[in-house]
């Protein structure tokens, strides 16, 4: 519980300081914001990560064992501390990195041995239906100065390939339909399939959700 709330308080802290008070009250109160459900057939993924090794780029999967003796390290000090969460929360995850230092992750999240449904809040707001096959991915990142360097994109159909390899079949995950960047990356030049929207009301910790139908998205 204290590494949480030191992970939550780190968090608020940079994002305020880069992203002002303005933009973290938007995260935190809103109403009708819409969140799109998504899908990817894995089947139909292929292998771009010619891309990232020409721009000098490693793709490599998160381990407890990546962060010691420092081989690899986080920018952001709250990026580094979700990371742990993470990976004591049984999460998989994957990374791109320059040197030793990341320039960005996404996560993941399956079924266990006996096909349960996992346990992360998403799904069951999400309303997924969920199959043992499956896999759940969220919170991808950049960080700040490499946005705009075309490397989200590649990113994540890397780590789809490689959760393809392991023998998932689909995979979901959802994006905010006001996130220009996330839609034109995941709908547009990935072709993930949209599911359905949701409309969400926010005020702090409190939320309330409502679906809608796809047709609705942009309107």
């Amino acid at each position: 519980m204290i590494n949480l709330l030191i992970m939550r308080v780190t968090q608020i802290y940079e994002f305020i300081r880069s992203n002002g008070w303005s933009s973290f009250l938007r995260e935190i109160i809103y109403i009708n914001r819409k969140a799109i459900l998504a899908e990817k057939n894995l089947r139909e993924v292929n292998d771009n990560r010619d891309f990232l090794q020409r721009s000098n780029i490693r793709f490599l999967e998160i381990t407890p064992g990546t962060f010691d003796g420092n081989s690899y390290q986080y920018h952001l000090k709250s990026r580094n501390l979700k990371a742990l969460h993470y990976l004591r929360k049984g999460y998989g995850g994957y990374a791109i990195a320059r040197g030793n230092n990341i320039l960005g992750d996404v996560w993941y999240v399956a079924s266990n041995k006996s096909g349960h449904v996992p346990d992360h809040p998403d799904i069951h707001w999400l309303g997924i239906k969920w199959v043992k096959d499956y896999v759940y991915c969220f919170d991808i990142f950049i960080v700040p100065d490499e946005r705009g360097n075309n490397l989200a994109a590649p990113f994540q159909n890397s780590a789809m390939y490689s959760l393809r390899n392991k023998g998932y079949l689909k995979a979901y995950a959802y994006y905010w339909a006001d996130n220009i960047p996330a839609v034109w990356i995941t709908r547009v030049i990935n072709k993930w399939k949209e599911l359905k929207t949701l409309r969400v009301n926010r005020f702090l910790f409190f939320k309330n959700i409502r679906e809608s139908e796809i047709k609705s998205i942009y309107t």
